[in-house]
């Protein structure tokens, strides 16, 4: 039978399949999914929670030159599971299609039965030609030691009639019948979705009548068989499940042993790298605390089997580095490890900074290590590349991910299949909450405006309850977003592969299943932030000279504190949201371990305790320790429990607990496992009490740390997150030009994201100059302490067109003037439209003329070029004197139409906004928002409409929030139902207004008139 994981062929999801089965008496359940093996363990796993026997198989077609057979191949034995991972795989790598030939592999392991749908064989049966019958079934059954041919689909009386030449044909030259029902749905009902469900596949409207979709093809009873087959039939099904029996007891796999160029074992040449890394690390100066730690490391690390995995991991980031690859810090609790310190994998010092290897790794608990790498998201495949090509292909894989048919998906694609318009769906999906993976049926119980809409529109109604069944089905495929499997054998022996991209495979099982069968996982992880740090820091050497190493930077840089202490964090790593602005302009940080604390703290749980932080911070003589002997741990956080690690410090200062306990703690209250803490508990208190700690201190602190668990932070992860974030800090404050240059460059395309970090720029005295035909490069860059905009963000300047005027600029020098610049436009074929757009953006303002003169003779201007100039296979040829070289008329600039139409090419304003000329012209008592940013009192100001929402209040009437701009900066402002009610249809987006009002906050004010700017241009 097909499960949903035969991806929107059918939509019997694997729990459901099997308890319609237990409830109809079969003791043995097979999945044989159409091409692929995606639910081969899920189902395994089900089947062995309730105690009955599972099958796996596989349902193809393969071809024989214009011939197609299909075909039901069912695994013996183990060795037949894996002749099907590799069945599958070639399945799945060459568009669904196989030969016959390479189904000869399976003579021993495989049970391989002739479904005959929709196939050669299906045709002869048809035809009633008995010859040709026996012919493929007696080819069939030299190649495989157990074949059968299915007896199917007796409930219709025309194929019942034409089964019994069939079986006849069989008898006769000794080849098996099996009765086989074709299953394509649980229930009789159930066609309904899966018309729905093939629709969607095929982009075909439900009611289609050509839908891959056939009657009756439902789970059907013993009592229904029984009537339908004939019992030698129904018999030799029960021998074929007798046959097979998996008992996945194949070799698993292990991490490729590292082969270094000594041919040393790996034990002994991770312990060389380690010692000669820490001496570096140190200087030479390597205490006894380090050498202790690093011995206890290892032998940790070689005694559960991981010596490989560490090698790997050094051997990968060792060569993207020698590639000028950036490597991120480290991530995630590997930073606890000295070794992976000593090694280069991480770059802050556990020892130094209160990092635990047990956090990490477990000496008392099997699991495997988990070190995850950051690489900037353009290099990050060239890793990947690597490790591909080191190991072996066959020995590499990603890992499948199912994107579903998730609450707004479903909609959307039940939608289409009844032809509802987009525009109506979408009144429906904007009335589901934003969270994550809520159901149709959450968004029914908890959206007023959602359950409103269902019923009371029949089309909405219906597209609801047509959906639901589908809801949370597989629809398509993805890749992991950064997991990798390495094996030491290929690995479809284990798993069997998809090709998801040309020549890029992926597990077909799940992350969840790839460990029980021995394939680890490897996080390669792009970060965006690496490559703008890269970009920065290779920019800087090359146009100044100066090396910088980001994991050597001073960790008490001045600038970059007062930076932070400002909140002036757009654009740094981990601190661009308004509310952790707002949290780091109150917590002021002054060292390095401030900015990690930041990190910990800005999540819901810990919020509660970031005011007593700062107010301990501030005023030292507040900091209080629940014992003494947590002064040490508690220390840098100010008395607060802040990151797990201090929780198992805790356990080991207090209660005597060793780290490893420590650490089953922490994990037992992350879990709320309540019979587990209950133990914990006791041993805690009575350690303490041995350590001479009182009996209600003790009781205290165990509570106080059980409260703190359910949100204590990873504080190996802040730490190395933390110093990504002082890095971009660091580069913004000390080379802001070649900072925001890199931010600029990775927004190309975004208006908004552009407009901020340009207002930003403004905001620090850093000018951002326009596009300029003889200045601007294909991206930005930093010219005179200035940046430069690149053609490129002129909206139209297509990526045809401006690497055409580069290259005529380089080969030719300089565009000397206007019209030689629409001359050598004209011979490069690039259209007249394209330079109004040029003009308008301002990129041809280093002519003298302003735009609208440059409009105006853009036509005969052009048309003399046209004349004038013969393209040829070289380039083009302008002769002089062909026509008289026009005049240009000079005309008066409108300053507001100017800026409109500037708006328009660049997304945003940038020369003048047009507020600025009409305060100038009609309103000059008016504020600027930079003026009145640290006033309170009544102001007026005019300012454009860049964004507003309407809100309810208690007493049900509606009031707007603006989001006013201009040239200065950005406020809101709040207007109140009486006046919004007179107003409400002049507010709008880009619409210019005079407003006058009462500010008593930083950055509000509240709105007592208002009346919207006409412009005229």
């Amino acid at each position: 039978m097909r499960s949903c994981f035969s991806l929107l062929e059918s939509c019997s999801r694997l729990e459901d399949i099997i308890n319609r089965q237990i409830e109809l008496g079969f003791g043995h359940m097979v999945l044989t999914d159409h091409y692929s093996m995606y639910g081969t363990m899920r189902f395994l796993e089900l089947c062995r929670q309730k105690n009955v026997h599972g099958i796996i198989g596989l349902e193809l077609e393969a071809y024989e030159g214009e011939n197609k057979y299909s075909f039901v191949c069912l695994a013996k034995n183990d060795k037949g599971l894996q002749d099907l991972y590799v069945l599958s795989t070639r399945l799945l790598s060459n568009n669904n299609r196989i030969d016959l030939s390479d189904m000869v592999s399976l003579t021993q392991s495989t049970v391989v039965i002739s479904s005959r749908f929709q196939d050669t064989l299906e045709y002869h049966i048809e035809h009633q030609d008995k010859d040709a019958i026996k012919e493929i079934l007696s080819r069939f059954n030299a190649l495989w030691t157990d074949y059968y041919v299915a007896i199917s689909m007796n409930d219709s009386m025309y194929w019942k009639e034409k089964n019994i030449l069939l079986r006849e044909a069989a008898k006769e030259i000794g080849v098996g019948t099996t009765a086989v029902s074709r299953t394509e749905y649980i229930y009789k009902e159930d066609v309904e979705n899966l018309k729905t469900l093939r629709a969607i596949a095929q982009n075909a409207k439900r009611t289609d009548q050509t839908l891959d979709v056939r009657n009756d093809r439902y789970i059907r009873t013993q009592e229904e068989m029984a009537y339908l087959y004939e019992k030698e039939d129904l018999q030799t099904t029960d021998t074929i499940a007798q046959m097979c029996n998996i008992h996945m007891a194949f070799r698993k796999s292990k991490l490729p042993v590292f082969q270094n160029k000594y041919n040393a074992h790996s034990d002994d040449y991770l312990k060389s790298l380690c010692k000669a890394g820490l001496e570096k690390r140190m200087n030479g100066n390597v205490t006894r605390e380090y050498v202790k730690r690093l011995e206890y490391e290892l032998n940790t690390i070689i005694n559960m089997g991981y010596t490989d995995y560490f090698l790997i991991v050094w051997d990968f980031i060792r060569w993207s580095r020698q590639q000028g690859i950036m490597v991120g810090p480290g991530r995630g609790s590997a930073a606890g490890s000295l070794v992976a310190w000593c090694l280069g994998i991480t770059h802050l010092d556990p020892i130094k900074n209160g990092l635990l290897f047990e956090r990490f790794l477990n000496p008392d608990r099997v699991s495997m290590p988990d070190i995850d790498t950051d690489f900037p998201d353009n290099r990050r495949d060239d890793v990947i590349e690597y490790v591909t090509e080191k190991y072996g292909k066959e020995h590499v894989s990603r890992i499948v991910t199912f994107n579903t048919l998730k609450a707004k998906q479903v909609l959307r694609d039940v939608g289409r299949t009844l032809n509802i318009a987009t525009s109506k769906i979408d009144t429906l999906t904007k009335q589901i909450p934003n969270v994550l993976n809520i159901t149709l049926s959450q968004a029914y119980q908890t959206s007023p405006g959602f359950r409103r809409l269902v019923d009371t529109d029949k089309i909405l109604h219906n597209l609801y309850e047509l959906s639901l069944p589908l809801e949370g089905l597989p629809r398509h495929l993805s890749i992991h977003a950064a997991g990798v499997v390495l094996s030491d054998q290929p690995v479809e022996k284990v798993c069997p592969l998809v090709e998801v991209e040309e020549g890029v495979f992926a597990t077909q099982f799940t992350m969840n299943y790839l460990e029980e069968l021995g394939l680890i996982k490897m996080d390669f992880l792009a970060l965006r932030n690496l490559t703008t740090i890269d970009e920065i820091v290779k920019a800087i050497k090359e146009e100044r000279h100066i090396d910088i190493d980001v994991l050597k930077l001073p960790l008490n840089d001045a600038k970059t504190y007062q930076l932070l202490s400002a909140g002036d964090t757009i654009g740094v790593f981990q601190l661009e949201s308004s509310g952790i602005r707002q949290l780091i302009r109150k917590l002021k940080p002054s060292c390095f371990e401030d900015i990690s604390a930041v990190l910990a703290l800005y999540r819901p749980g810990p919020m509660q305790n970031t005011d007593l932080y700062i107010e301990r911070k501030n005023d030292p003589s507040k900091v209080v320790y629940p014992h003494p002997k947590m002064e040490p741990i508690l220390k840098e956080t100010y008395g607060i429990l802040i990151y797990q690690e201090q929780i198992m410090q805790t356990a080991v200062e207090i209660a005597g607990f060793t780290m490893a306990q420590a650490d089953f703690l922490r994990k037992a209250m992350s879990k709320k496992d309540a019979v587990q803490l209950e133990k914990y508990r006791e041993s805690f208190i009575q350690g303490a009490l041995q350590n001479k700690v009182p009996y209600k201190t003790a009781v205290s602190i165990f509570e106080s740390i059980e409260r703190f668990a359910e949100y204590g932070f990873n504080k190996s992860h802040s730490y190395v997150y933390a110093l990504i974030c002082y890095q971009m800090a660091y580069l913004k404050a000390n080379y802001p030009q070649y900072f925001y240059r890199s931010l600029l460059n990775s927004v190309i395309g975004s208006d908004v994201k552009t407009s901020e970090y340009i207002y930003e720029c403004r905001h620090r005295g850093i000018k951002v100059l326009g596009c300029d035909v003889n200045q601007s490069e294909a991206f930005y860059h930093v010219e005179h302490n200035n940046i430069r905009m690149p053609l490129q963000v002129l909206k139209g300047v297509s990526i045809n067109i401006y690497p055409a005027i580069l290259k005529e600029r380089d080969r030719h020098g300089p565009f000397k003037d206007y019209t030689d610049f629409v001359i050598r436009c004209c011979g490069n074929n690039i259209s007249q439209s394209t330079i109004q757009i040029l003009i308008d953006g301002g990129a041809l303002d280093c002519f003298g003329y302003n735009r609208a003169s440059m409009q105006e003779n853009l036509p005969k201007t052009y048309r003399y070029a046209s004349l004038s100039t013969t393209i040829t296979r070289d380039g083009f040829i302008f002769e002089e004197g062909a026509a008289s070289r026009p005049l240009i008329t000079k005309m008066s600039e409108n300053p507001i139409r100017k800026a409109q139409r500037e708006r328009d090419v660049l997304g945003f304003y940038l020369e003048e906004h047009p507020v600025e000329s009409i305060r100038k012209d009609f309103y000059p008592n008016s504020s600027s928002i930079e003026k009145i940013e640290n006033f309170n009192g009544y102001v007026s100001l005019v300012a454009r409409i860049a964004g507003y929402r309407t809100h309810k209040t208690r007493r049900g009437d509606t009031m707007c929030f603006l989001s006013l701009e201009d040239e200065t900066g950005k406020m809101d402002a709040a207007v109140m139902p009486d006046l919004y009610k007179i107003h409400r249809d002049e507010i709008d987006k880009d619409a210019i207004v005079y407003i006058t009002g009462k500010k008593d906050r930083p950055d509000s004010v509240l709105v007592r008139t208002l009346k919207p700017v006409k412009i005229e241009g």
